[in-house]
């Protein structure tokens, strides 16, 4: 099978506009935050960058399932995204290596192009849905209190000495929630903007990984509670 036949991981939703740039301008930094999904994979994967070679290759550190490790170990594609100053970028490339020792690291080809990903603004719905906010591998209970197909705002209880009090701006985290009948989703988001009052956090998020089947979710439950409420 060539390159050309393999099924192209997307790296924008739906609801997003894209904008290409050279990859000269990638702004990635050690410790930077990143997604990375391969085909035909549902879930996405956080991980950091610990190394990079410009123009070569950049290092991710990232635990993988085995099968996908080994795939990526013999070149398969990954797209991966990251957020700087409030936009969301990503491109698309050949993994150059997948290894597990001494760390779970993955080497990617240095992208020539990157994809700026704007995404639409839609009118986020209020609800009141129970969650679990993944951060500094902690969990924390949540609600998520208004919702839409780019993103949420999430309300959680966090003491003063509580890890999750030092959240900043472009911080990524997951957030799992039960639609219901929609099922349970759990989304990698960045942080766009922060409220702390009175011991409750109030994140402004906007998802950074969306893939059809769980915009398509979100997309019903808006309509059922649109059609069953005022």
């Amino acid at each position: 099978m060539s390159n050309n036949d393999v099924k192209q991981p997307a790296i924008a939703p739906s609801n997003a506009t894209v904008s290409k740039i050279p990859g000269i301008k990638m702004s990635v930094a050690v410790g930077k935050e990143v997604v990375v999904r391969v085909p035909d994979v549902p879930h996405s994967y956080r991980g950091r960058v610990v190394g990079f070679d410009p123009y070569e290759y950049i290092i991710v550190s990232v635990r993988l399932p085995s099968k996908i490790r080994r795939e990526l170990a013999g070149g398969g594609q990954i797209v991966l995204k990251y957020i700087h100053k409030g936009t969301v970028y990503g491109f698309r490339a050949h993994a150059l290596d997948a290894i597990r020792t001494p760390a779970p690291l993955v080497f990617i080809e240095y992208p020539g192009v990157i994809e700026k990903i704007e995404l639409r603004r839609e009118t986020r719905r209020e609800v009141n849905i129970d969650g679990e906010l993944h951060a500094d591998n902690a969990a924390h209970e949540c609600l998520v209190v208004n919702l839409s197909t780019t993103g949420c705002k999430i309300s959680a209880r966090a003491t003063a000495k509580d890890p999750l009090t030092a959240t900043r701006v472009d911080d990524t985290m997951v957030v799992s929630f039960n639609l219901g009948a929609e099922g349970v989703l759990k989304l990698p988001l960045a942080v766009r903007n922060i409220k702390r009052e009175r011991g409750i956090l109030t994140l402004g998020t906007m998802f950074l990984d969306l893939n059809s089947k769980e915009e398509e979710a979100i997309g019903k439950h808006l309509e059922k509670v649109k059609r069953l409420t005022r």
